[in-house]
């Protein structure tokens, strides 16, 4: 009787150590970095998706999510949202081609975008002046005036990394296999 009760009580031990080891665990995935200077002082950090689906903006206290919709590139499809209240703040429309490419805000503010390229880079422009450049290939710093232009800013320089890099080799996507109907009598 009384090995019994050891064997179970030691069994009851290993059986509670593993179910906290394994509630205990957490993970992350590793994201790419960029770092912001404010000048203030305090550092703002965008972390982008390995696979360069979407990127994280931590700024001022909140966690904003810049995507594009259905990963179609394009700035109609553009999204940014508040990870803490899963508000869309921010979403394209509009686009380059026609002249009324546009981010609308929640508030009901409209950020018009203009983009004149050159051999070497390119420039958005917004109602306040220059929101991104790219000159010689390299990302120009620009200072934002206020939130919604540092929110456009940041955007843009998501695209700019998704348009030139390549996701790593380790990064795997599932796409589920595409199945036709025709033959159906």
């Amino acid at each position: 009787m009384k090995t019994r009760s050891i064997f179970l009580l030691f069994g009851l031990m290993i059986l509670s150590f593993q179910v906290k080891s394994q509630s205990a665990a957490s993970w992350e995935v590793p994201m790419i970095e960029v770092k912001y200077q404010e000048s203030g002082g305090e550092n703002t950090l965008l972390k982008v998706d390995p696979g360069f689906q979407y990127a994280d903006l931590h700024y001022d206290g909140r966690v904003f999510r810049m995507f594009y919709n259905n990963s179609n590139g394009i700035l109609k499809n553009a999204r940014i949202v508040d990870q803490d209240s899963k508000l869309q703040v921010a979403r394209g429309k509009g686009s380059y081609f026609w002249g009324n490419a546009r981010f609308e805000f929640v508030g009901g503010e409209v950020f018009k975008l203009k983009r004149t390229r050159n051999r070497n880079g390119l420039e958005i422009i917004g109602p306040f002046g220059p929101v991104f450049i790219v000159e010689n290939f390299g990302i120009n710093p620009v200072k934002p005036l206020n939130e919604q232009d540092f929110l456009a800013h940041t955007f843009f320089v998501f695209d700019q990394i998704k348009a030139t890099q390549k996701p790593p080799a380790d990064v795997i996507y599932y796409a589920a296999p595409v199945t036709s109907f025709n033959n159906r009598k």
